[in-house]
């Protein structure tokens, strides 16, 4: 066998480790990526007593982070070396929490990890001679009947076996894809195989059968693993999924639905930030449905990064004020919805309101020339700032998921115009901001209850009516203008990215801030 580079994930310990063995024996040159440093490097130490042919290296990488995976990648890049095999081995069963960006851990570490890392080494392989795919993959898939998008974004359900499932029933999807469409027409061989019961340590039980003698060992497998990528007797096979005699697996009609396998390799895209869902053609809002835009506050990209990094490190994990003198006034003053509101910010260590007040920066963004033009268009010559607000939409989170309005009649003596701004810091996409209904089909939500501090109300919207939803896309540094009858609701953050922005409320000098209500104890700000 001429000497190949191979990339295995979870190199460090079971089928991984005998497999790199096996690789490193015929002399090849391996890399191991696996999350423990010294796991790695005691397992490199092990191949290089058994065997001293070919060269086995250490690549860090933590498929629960999509950030790993692209600094894994781009470690292996700047080698400059072909990439003849990947294995994508690694794997968990019934761990439980979620990935670095929010989404379920199990799911999110299986299927997610590796296929971004198989997007991203997807040239590498198909500019290398003879390169193969391996997916370890489980008949587990087999007992998936459709696929829980929800369970995806959220922590580990009780069910952990349905998410294990998915994971690798998304792995065959994922070969079935790859094979029609980016390697087709390629010599790149792609497979899938179930190793069966391996005495590993991705469970209890595995580690257990290791005692008791049940299943088949690492090392066994790993034999076979070599003998399906080496022999030539199995070159021509492609696109299967294969048990560890390479018997063929009859698939679901789940796991060959070729619509599905579509749909999915979009929204992974999607999910690690690969595709651009903002078109070149920008939405124009129309203002008829109390929302306008998009404008722009011309500011460069170095100046946009500039404000993300000091609001994510300086803004949002600091209080503004000292937070038991502020308790304590709000209590005094009976303003117990701004006391909550504090004290949520307090436990989750992260400050979004009313940063104007004493961020430079946030303050620079709010008496952006170019907005306060077009605000003027609407408020007059002196509109004041009473409220701000940061919002960071992390991965696998949603805001506020319920319909509602920005009304806010307990908060304000209502006798002349209010407006709300919303700035993309960061892109919003169909997949991180929020959507709205258009003004048309406001009768036909009725109010469901009011917020008892605000008193915006929130509303009942049918399935039927839900359909007619609009998402908002603008690009870094634009905003849009919104009215108090604009019904909206935040978006389930689906794009493997947080999203910035921030929501300014202004109003005409007419209107005023009601005494129960406080703006951190300090007065709204007047643009003259």
């Amino acid at each position: 066998m001429k000497q190949q580079v191979c990339l295995i994930t979870g190199g460090s310990s079971g089928i991984g480790l005998m497999t790199a063995l096996e690789l490193a024996k015929q002399g090849n040159h391996v890399f191991i990526a696996c999350r423990s440093e010294l796991k790695s490097y005691q397992a490199i130490d092990y191949i290089q007593t058994q065997t001293n042919q070919g060269k086995v290296e250490f690549l860090p990488l933590d498929l629960a982070s999509l950030e790993s995976i692209r600094s894994c990648v781009d470690l292996f890049d700047q080698r400059q070396l072909p990439l003849n095999l990947l294995i994508n081995n690694a794997g968990i069963f019934n761990q439980s929490g979620t990935t670095k960006e929010g989404f379920e851990l199990i799911w999110g570490t299986n299927y997610l990890g590796h296929f971004l890392l198989t997007y991203l080494l997807l040239d590498k392989l198909k500019a290398s001679e003879a390169s193969q795919i391996l997916f370890i993959a489980s008949d587990l898939a087999l007992w998936s009947k459709n696929l829980a998008w929800k369970l995806w974004i959220q922590k580990t359900s009780f069910n952990f076996l349905k998410l294990y499932a998915d994971s690798k029933v998304c792995l065959l999807l994922l070969m079935r894809y790859l094979l029609q469409n980016d390697l087709n027409q390629t010599s790149v061989r792609i497979n899938a195989l179930h190793p069966g019961f391996v005495q590993s340590n991705i469970s209890l039980s595995h580690r257990l059968s290791r005692v008791f003698h049940i299943g088949n060992s690492p090392q066994t497998i790993s034999r076979n693993i070599i003998k399906f990528l080496t022999n030539p007797e199995y070159c021509l096979i492609n696109g299967l999924f294969l048990n560890r005699n390479f018997q063929q697996i009859p698939l679901t009609n789940l796991a060959q639905n070729d619509n599905l396998a579509q749909e999915l390799w979009q929204k992974s895209l999607f999910w690690t930030g690969l595709s651009n869902p903002i078109s070149q053609t920008p939405t124009i809002y129309n203002q008829e449905d109390g929302i306008w835009g998009p404008y722009s506050l011309n500011l460069t990209e170095t100046e946009l990064q500039d404000i993300q990094k000091h609001i994510f490190t300086t803004v949002l994990p600091h209080s503004p004020i000292h937070v038991f003198y502020n308790s304590y006034q709000f209590i005094k003053k009976g303003d117990f919805g701004s006391l909550m509101l504090l004290l949520i910010q307090w436990y989750k260590r992260q400050f979004n309101m009313e940063r104007h007040l004493d961020s430079p920066v946030i303050l620079e963004l709010c008496q952006n020339q170019y907005l306060l033009e077009k605000a003027r268009e609407y408020l007059g010559e002196s509109p004041f700032l009473w409220r701000s607000e940061l919002w960071a939409n992390y991965p696998a989170k949603q805001l506020i998921p319920l319909w509602h309005q920005d009304r806010y009649p307990q908060l304000l003596t209502k006798t002349g115009k209010t407006l709300h701004v919303y700035i993309a810091l960061t892109e919003v996409n169909a997949g991180n901001g929020f959507q709205y209904l258009p003004e048309k089909y406001n009768p036909y939500c009725p109010v469901k209850m009011n917020d008892p501090f605000s008193g915006n109300p929130f509303f009942d919207v049918k399935e039927e009516v839900e359909k007619y939803a609009l998402p908002v896309s603008l690009k870094p540094g634009e905003f849009i203008f919104f009215t108090d009858d604009l019904i909206h609701r935040s978006i389930c953050n689906i794009s493997g990215q947080v999203r910035l922005s921030l929501t300014l409320r202004l109003a005409e000098s007419t209107v005023k801030v009601c005494g129960s209500y406080s703006s951190h104890l300090q007065s709204p700000i007047l643009f003259l």
